[in-house]
């Protein structure tokens, strides 16, 4: 059992070193909240470019299309239907 308890003491003060050193060299705490901060942001930019390349195709969708006949199977007012919900 005592061989066990120093072990276990032994691997605790290795780990809290590493956890200390490697805390030193990327900035802490600080540093990695300003990367989090990062993150967040690019991801926000991203949604937000995402949803405007998806409003344009739903815009785009439903212009009306003059070079293109109808399809004589599809009733006009079933098409305006579906992209009008």
């Amino acid at each position: 059992m005592s061989r066990f308890v120093v072990g276990f003491a032994i691997g605790m003060a290795i780990g809290a070193a590493a956890v200390a050193i490697g805390a030193a060299r990327t900035g802490g705490v600080e540093a990695l909240a300003a990367r989090v901060r990062g993150a967040l942001a690019a991801g926000r930019t991203a949604m937000e470019a995402h949803e405007q390349d998806m409003w344009a195709d739903v815009r785009r969708r439903r212009a009306p299309v003059a070079s293109q006949p109808a399809d004589p199977r599809l009733p006009a007012e079933s098409l305006r239907a579906l992209y009008e919900r």
